[in-house]
Parts: structure tokens; C-alpha cells; sequence
């Protein structure tokens, strides 16, 4: 801290001191509010009577002898600086509200009218020391001047091309003494370009040009926008929403300045509803500045439209339209959604057709964007959207023969046909019989069946009761061995062995000449043949006697005669 500053803050301290205990002095003002050392200064308040001393700013005192109780007349000391001016009473000091204004030789503008204009706009400037002016200038560019007829007063005249910027007056003296304002001239402003030329609300636009200081508005065709002055040739706006298509214009004190071009606001779209939905569906469409619209599109096919306001509009979904962006075209730009509208999902084909659980299938269709979810006869897969026309998707563990099921944000698609897993036979029953029994075949993924095999002896009369499970008639040439199911998806086999009976006839010669033959009641779908010479095999006939039974077997008696007779059962 220096002397002065120290000073200062002592005094001041003593001036608060003063006020808290009661004392009446105060400064109302001095005038003039400036002047140069030893230039006179007249200091109006009230209890002045026994004031000893005036301090300047700078702590430099003055000793005086008020007028008048109201009034003292003061000398600015040498040394004083540009501050408040503190009177002093005994051990009470006062303080101005107002700062003196320390001056030089140097001319002093105080004040200039008008503090706007343009080119040739004539400016009065008051204040000292104009005497001997050489030269003035608007913000650095030379001006023409009367030479001043009075130390106070001085006459400029704005030049070709002035900008916004301070005055300055220069005296020659040795050396040149230059002052130059606090406050501008304001000059006209005047808009050169803007960029971009087009945008949305919310578009940050940079506008260039003269004299922006002090700018108060910006609009877009008549709507006001925030902005930024940047400097005194460049402001930043921003568009606002509901801006329309129009001039852009600036008002700064200099004027208003209006764009030669017009900003182009390009059409936005907000929103639209529903979302989803098929061809013929009522689409509304929420956006800005959509007069004037020209064509809209969904996913890039054009669509009939009604109802155009400038934020509003409804389109028809058309007949071919596929899952994707609207957009809409107007006379300014065009406007694309930043979501879809979403179509149903439809498949046209899948491949391979079947397969084991982690195959990848390939799904084509249309509508596959955003899908969210694939499924093997309802069981979920893992999957790929590769475009809107194409899916990949994984068998899942746990998956059967059925449908392929995708749904996506317009609905759910299934495939028309299967897709099939090789089937897999887990048991049968009974585990063993002779051709003609039934036999019941569990399982997997049966739908469709194409063969059964008994041991590589194949039959179609089988009935497929569900995907797990199917019956099956032993076939006649049936043997012992696993049983096998085919399907689209291939063929599953047995672990375990259907075994085939053995039908064994037992033959008693009665003492009447009669015989008795049985069988066992396994052994359905027989009839009894007899033969009298096996050298002979069309003599095979059959034994009319309806089988009872006895002993849990089938039997039938039948006469004999001498001659040698075989028997035989045939299916």
C-alpha cells in the first residue's frame, strides 16, 4: 500500500466515524465536475462553518476558509487525481458521493449529440481544451471538423464507412494531446451474409457485418431470438422454434438493419401417430413450417396427404410402404423423422428347413426393423436384424418342429410352414408284439412323419396323434430291432429293440381222431390253414372252426384222417 492509498483508507475511516457519531456536515455536489490543477472548484453541501481543509483523492489537502456555511471554494492541488473530494471538520471527515474528474492539457469531451448516425451525420461535441484541434476521428477513422470557435465546443462530421466505436479528438500541441471517449458512436448497422442460410429451431446461426455494438434485437422474420453480440461485425442467434422463412432483422443504437435474403426455416418433424400400423392407416404428422409441403413419404414411397397447417399433417400409409422414416417435402427443404413407423412384419421364407438345435436360419421377409423377438415353435432364439428384409437366427436349445414366429414394433409375422428338428423316439409300447399288433411310439417332433421302421422294415399306417407321440401297426415283415421315425427333420431311432414274438403253434392228437391246435391270443389277424401235402403249396385251405380259448391260448379242434396234415397260421 502506498502513502496516498494509506491516507485514504485513515480518512475515510475517520469520515464513517464522523457520520456514526451524529455530525451535520455532508457534500450535495461541486461543480464544474471536472478541471486541471489549479483550475477553481465549488463545493455546495451544509455545515461546512469550521471546515479547515478539502482532500483530493489522492490525499492531497487543501487548507481553505469556507463562503459560507453551504459553500467553499477550492483549487485543485497539484498531484490530485480523479476521485472523490473529502471535506474535513476538526477530526470529522465527509466524503462526495460523485468523483472529481482530474483533467490535463489534453481536449476533455464530456458529452456528443447525436450518439448515433451514419455517413455525413453532424456531431456536436462539448467539453475543453477543443482549442488548436488537429485532427478527429470515429473509431479510428478520419473525420471532417469545423476548426472550434470556443475552447468547449466542437464540430465533426461522420465519414464515409463509419463503424461504431469511440470518438477521439487530437490537439497539436508538443507533443499531440489525444482524448478518447468512453461511449460510443453508435453507427447504422448494416447485415453483409449470414450462415447457414437454412436450419430448424435451434440452428446457430452466424451473422456477419457493421456496427452490432449495443445490438437489442434479432429477429427471424419478425420472431424475436436469443443472441449473442460476438464482437462489433459478427452476432450469434439462435433460431427459435416457431421461426418461419423470412428476412433476418437487427435493431442496435445505430437503427435497424434488415437482411437482403431470406433465412430459409426448413421443415421439421416433431412427432407422428400411431407409430405403427398397416397400409391404409391415418398418420398424423406434428413438425414446423410444413406449408407448402409437396410430397410425403414412408420409407421413401410416396403416400397421398391432407390438412396442411404449418405445424400439422395427415398421410395415408401406403400399399407398398416397408418399415422406416417419413419424410416430408416442402417448397423449403425437406423434413425425415428421427424414428420409424412401423409396418406388420411379414416371412416369405426361411432356410435351411430343418435342422438341430444351433443351426443358423436365414429368415427373409419385410418389416424385420426393431424386431424383438424370434421363436422355434414358441420357444425363444437368439437373433440378428440384418435389414429390414433379413434375420438370423440361432436354433435354440429346447426347440421343436413348428412354426418361426418374429415380432417387431408392427406386430408378429409366423412362417406358413415348419421348420423341423430331427426327430428323436424316446420309448414305445408295448416293448415287444408280432405284426398287426399296435404299437404307441413317444417322442419329439414327429409332426409330419413321413416312415416308420420296424429294423429297417418300413410302413406308412401310422397315425400321428401330436409332435410327441404317434401309433404305429407292426408291419408283416417286421423283425426284432430299433424302431425308427422319419420326418422333414430327418430321422430319430430307438436306443432299445422292439422285439417280435414268435408265434408258435402247438399241435394234440386226440383219441377220437381229433386234433387240437392253439396258438397265442398275441397273435392277432391269423387265420388257420391246413395242407395234406406239402408237395402241393396251393393245397393250403382254411380251417373254418372259430378259435376259442382255452388256457389263455387261441384253439381250435378239428377232425384228422389218416393221411399226414400240416398247419400253418397266415396273416
Amino acid at each position: 500500500m502506498n502513502f496516498h492509498s494509506r491516507i485514504f483508507g485513515i480518512v475515510f475511516l475517520i469520515s464513517l466515524l464522523g457520520v456514526n457519531r451524529g455530525f451535520s456536515q455532508s457534500i450535495s455536489g461541486f461543480t464544474p465536475a471536472f478541471g486541471e490543477t489549479n483550475s477553481a472548484v465549488q463545493i455546495s453541501g451544509s455545515g461546512f462553518t469550521g471546515v479547515t481543509n478539502v482532500i483530493f483523492y489522492n490525499g492531497k489537502s487543501v487548507r481553505v476558509v469556507p463562503t459560507a456555511d453551504t459553500q467553499i471554494n477550492v483549487i485543485v492541488p497539484f498531484g490530485a487525481t480523479t476521485g472523490p473530494i473529502m471535506v474535513k471538520k476538526g477530526t470529522t471527515i465527509v466524503t462526495s458521493v460523485d468523483s472529481f474528474t482530474v483533467i490535463g492539457k489534453e481536449p476533455y469531451v464530456t458529452d456528443f449529440s447525436p450518439i448515433n448516425g451514419s455517413a455525413g451525420t453532424l456531431v456536436t461535441l462539448n467539453g475543453v481544451h477543443f482549442t488548436g484541434t488537429s485532427s478527429a476521428r470515429f473509431n479510428g477513422v478520419n473525420a471532417a471538423f469545423t476548426p472550434p470557435t470556443t475552447d468547449t465546443q466542437l464540430k465533426i462530421t461522420a465519414p464515409a464507412g463509419v463503424t461504431t466505436g469511440p470518438i477521439s479528438i487530437t490537439r497539436s500541441n508538443l507533443p499531440a494531446l489525444t482524448f478518447t471517449t468512453s461511449s460510443n458512436f453508435f453507427a447504422s448497422p448494416v447485415i453483409t451474409s449470414f450462415s447457414p442460410s437454412s436450419g430448424r429451431g435451434g440452428t446457430n446461426v452466424i451473422i456477419t457485418g457493421q456496427n452490432f455494438l449495443g445490438t437489442t434485437f434479432v429477429k427471424f422474420n419478425s420472431l424475436a431470438a436469443t443472441f449473442t453480440v460476438d464482437s462489433n461485425t459478427q452476432i450469434t442467434a439462435t433460431l427459435p422454434p416457431n421461426a418461419t422463412t423470412g428476412l433476418l432483422n437487427i435493431s442496435a443504437p445505430g437503427g435497424q438493419s434488415f437482411s437482403s435474403s431470406n433465412f430459409v426455416v426448413l421443415p421439421s418433424i416433431l412427432s407422428f401417430s400411431p407409430y405403427f400400423g398397416k397400409p391404409g392407416t391415418n398418420v398424423t404428422i406434428i413438425g414446423g413450417n410444413l406449408i407448402g409441403t409437396t410430397a410425403v413419404t414412408f420409407n421413401g414411397v410416396p403416400t397421398t396427404f391432407s390438412g396442411v397447417t404449418s405445424n400439422q399433417l395427415t398421410a395415408v400409409v401406403p400399399p407398398t410402404a416397408t418399415s422406416g422414416p417419413i419424410s416430408v417435402t416442402t417448397t423449403n427443404g425437406t423434413a425425415t423423422s428421427a424414428t420409424n413407423f412401423f409396418l406388420p412384419p411379414s416371412i416369405s421364407s426361411f432356410s435351411p428347413t430343418n435342422g438341430g438345435a444351433g443351426t443358423n436360419v436365414t429368415i427373409n421377409g419385410v418389416n424385420f426393423t426393431n424386431a424383438t423377438s424370434v421363436t422355434f415353435n414358441g420357444v425363444s432364439a437368439s437373433f440378428t436384424v440384418v435389414n429390414n428384409n433379413l434375420i438370423t437366427a440361432i436354433v435354440p436349445a429346447g426347440a421343436t418342429s413348428g412354426q418361426i414366429t418374429v415380432t417387431a414394433p408392427g406386430g408378429v409375422a409366423s412362417t406358413s410352414g415348419n421348420f423341423y428338428l430331427q426327430p428323436i423316439v424316446s420309448g414305445f409300447n408295448p416293448a415287444s408284439g408280432i405284426a398287426g399288433n399296435i404299437i404307441t411310439v413317444t417322442g419329439t417332433n414327429f409332426t409330419n412323419a413321413t416312415l416308420v421302421q420296424f429294423n429297417g422294415a418300413g410302413t406308412t399306417n401310422f397315425t400321428v396323434i401330436d409332435n410327441s407321440q404317434l401309433t404305429v401297426v407292426v408291419p408283416t415283415n417286421a423283425t426284432t430291432g430299433p424302431i425308427s421315425v422319419t420326418t422333414p427333420g430327418g430321422t430319430g431311432v430307438s436306443a432299445a429293440n422292439f422285439v417280435i414274438d414268435t408265434v408258435a403253434l402247438s399241435i394234440k392228437l386226440l383219441t377220437n381222431n381229433a386234433v387240437i391246435i392253439s396258438w397265442p391270443v398275441s397273435a392277432t389277424g391269423f387265420s388257420l390253414e391246413k395242407n395234406t401235402n406239402l408237395n402241393f403249396p396251393t393245397n393250403w385251405v382254411a380251417v373254418t372252426n372259430t378259435p376259442v380259448v382255452l388256457n389263455g391260448k387261441s384253439t381250435v379242434t378239428n377232425a384228422t384222417t389218416n393221411a399226414a396234415a400240416f398247419y400253418r397260421l397266415k396273416k
